[in-house]
């Protein structure tokens, strides 16, 4: 089985745009030294060991491991220690591993384990960060701190800020003689309606290919119904909650329409993978995949195929429900070593590292957005443009909850009906309508 803050539109500023995390590799950027360092309270003599928490893949902990090792070039006494936890477990061990006191000194938070780390009090204010030329802390979009901002005191930095889009297979398009995603987009007709259209064109079940693909590899099909179903309930003109997050609110005409256009993708057409299906857009069987800026390494890697990016279609709600990621760089408050903790979390997010990092990580750094290096991760720069910078402004990032895990595991029993057909749309509608309201109206 594949994995899977209030919510928040990110408003940007005209030129400075932005894009998060899930699974990639390659990427031939070398780390550098250049990053801001050199906390005053840390002491340069003493041994420390750092232990730095990622739900990466190796190539992300490889790109981690080069830059520890430049950075203990200027800092000898220093440790660093990645521990890789599987993103579906990532926020239940987070959440042990604090309460048992044993949680790592710095780790990546995503989005919506934000407001439950934060309204805990179990990650550390690094307020201080801000003060110093060297790092330029204003080079940071305003609107990329807010997650991790809480009365006026930072408590993260956001490394990671990447919108949805579409990879697709231009050989498939091409053998059935189809307009792809971009022709499509580019004459402002690319709609749930035209991939619908494609993907029958292309779809062989008897061959194992389909010809769409809306679940991140990144993300569990149980856990997918926020990473990487909310695009298709916002497209719908849909939404999972009410605005104040009180409210389950997708047992609607609006809301059945998404969640029954995705099962008949799934059951009636044919068009896409069913749930436990391990079918990989690298193994050119998947006409179209939504995914992430981090899964572009991995695409590189392909040469049995040409492949694009675009973005995420418009859908019947008149939206193309783009959503944005989010990953911090945070320090937990128990953490021994607090201030060789912020001096490295300084080093990973100055401008030449988070270049680095840009390989598969949208940044918030508006120097590292706007340069040639960034624009040349993809396929292309104008593919980069119109798929990732220029849906930012209309993108939102996906909610998140202090009681977040209750809900994820309310929402993944219930969408396993789904997946299981164990009753119909409407039904399994309401039956998500009574489980969530309680949970959401005690937060």
């Amino acid at each position: 089985m594949r994995k899977a803050t209030t919510a928040t539109s990110v408003v940007l500023l005209t030129g400075l745009l932005l894009s998060a995390c899930g699974e990639g590799s390659g990427g031939t950027s070398s780390p550098t030294s250049g990053a801001a360092t050199g906390t005053a309270s840390a002491d340069a003599g003493k041994p420390v060991k750092l232990t730095f928490s990622i739900w990466g893949n190796d190539t992300h902990k490889k790109m981690y491991e080069d830059m520890i090792a430049e950075y203990k070039k200027t800092k000898p006494n220093v440790d660093v220690e990645i521990m890789t936890i599987p993103a579906a477990d990532y926020q239940q061990k987070i959440s042990v591993m604090l309460a048992s006191k044993t949680a790592p000194d710095i780790m990546w938070m995503l989005e919506r384990s934000i407001p439950q780390f934060l309204s805990s009090g179990q990650v550390e204010d690094i307020s201080s960060i801000k003060d110093g030329s060297d790092y330029d802390f204003a080079d940071f979009i305003p609107s990329t701190l807010e997650l991790v901002t809480q009365d006026g005191k930072l408590y993260g930095v956001p490394f990671s800020t990447p919108p949805n889009m579409i990879y697709y297979n231009k050989k498939l398009f091409e053998e059935k003689g189809l307009k792809t995603p971009s022709e499509l987009y580019q004459e402002g007709n690319w709609t749930y309606d035209e991939m619908v259209k494609a993907a029958k064109a292309i779809s062989d079940p008897s061959k194992g290919i389909y010809g769409m693909d809306l679940i991140l590899p990144s993300s569990s099909w149980t856990e997918s119904w926020m990473e990487s179903l909310i695009t298709v309930m916002w497209a719908y003109g849909a939404d999972y909650f009410s605005p104040d997050g009180k409210k389950f609110a997708l047992n609607t005409p609006q809301g059945q329409q998404a969640v029954q256009f995705f099962s008949d993708t799934m059951f009636k057409d044919g068009i896409h993978p069913k749930p436990g299906d391990q079918t990989g857009f690298e193994s050119g069987k998947i006409g179209m995949q939504q995914n992430l800026l981090s899964y572009i390494g991995k695409a590189k890697a392909i040469t049995d195929f040409d492949w694009d990016i675009a973005p995420m279609p418009k859908g019947p709600g008149g939206s193309q429900g783009t959503t944005m990621g989010y990953a911090a760089y945070m320090i937990t408050k128990d953490s021994p070593h607090k201030a060789e903790a912020l001096d490295f979390l300084k080093f990973m997010s100055s401008k030449e590292n988070m270049t680095i990092t840009s390989q598969f990580f949208v940044p918030g750094r508006k120097s590292v957005l706007e340069s040639d290096e960034f624009l040349k991760q993809g396929p292309s720069p104008e593919s980069v443009k119109t798929a990732i910078l220029d849906q930012m402004a209309s993108a939102k990032v996906r909610p998140g909850f202090a009681n977040y895990q209750l809900i994820n595991d309310k929402m993944k029993e219930d969408f396993d009906m789904i997946y299981t057909q164990s009753d119909t749309i409407p039904n399994i509608l309401k039956k998500m309508e009574s489980d969530l309201n309680p949970i959401l109206a005690s937060q």
